[in-house]
């Protein structure tokens, strides 16, 4: 009987030390998968950071793609916590041609060009965008006008009030916009 309690035990206690599940995951797979499914899915990493906002909510993930006045704008936005706390990435361009399945440099907010914004305290905190000297990327993997889904990829760097560089890297998306 002891040894059938002992053979239990240990196979009992194997079994929970090989389970994946209780491995520390790293920032990176934390992100989302990168998918082409508007799965509503937003993350990067701020400085090596995990930076993923919830799925839904308030500060869930969002996308707008809109004709107004002759040309189109486009904003890819992510968001955390609120107030003070508040964290948000923003990729956009203004008057813009029609989106394509190509690589977008990330420059300054300027009209026709594709930028990159960072904001802590919605901006209020600090608030650090692309430059043309210093251009991120924006690559879109999937543009689908019928279904209404924009996914892709990006990365970019700015800097901070003192003049450090802030990372933003393995920056992906797969959203629903709405026009």
């Amino acid at each position: 009987m002891k040894n059938l309690l002992f053979l239990l035990l240990t196979t009992f206690t194997l079994s929970c030390c090989d389970k994946d599940d209780d491995k520390p995951k790293t920032e990176l797979e934390k992100l989302p998968p990168a998918t082409q499914t508007g799965a509503q899915t937003f993350g990067c990493l701020i400085d090596g950071k995990a930076f993923v906002p919830p799925k839904f909510g308030t500060n869930s993930p969002n996308a707008f793609y809109q004709f107004v006045n002759g040309a189109y704008t486009l904003s890819i936005y992510g968001s955390t916590d609120g107030g003070s706390n508040l964290k948000s990435i923003n990729i956009g361009c203004l008057d813009m041609p029609l989106i394509q399945e190509v690589n977008y440099l990330l420059k300054e907010e300027l009209v026709n060009n594709y930028f990159g914004e960072y904001n802590i305290g919605g901006g209020i905190t600090f608030s650090g965008a692309t430059t043309t000297v210093n251009p991120g990327i924006l690559i879109i993997t999937r543009f689908d006008p019928t279904n209404f889904i924009i996914s892709g990829s990006f990365e970019f760097t700015v800097l901070d009030n003192n003049g450090a560089e802030i990372k933003i890297t393995n920056g992906r998306f797969d959203m629903q916009y709405t026009n």
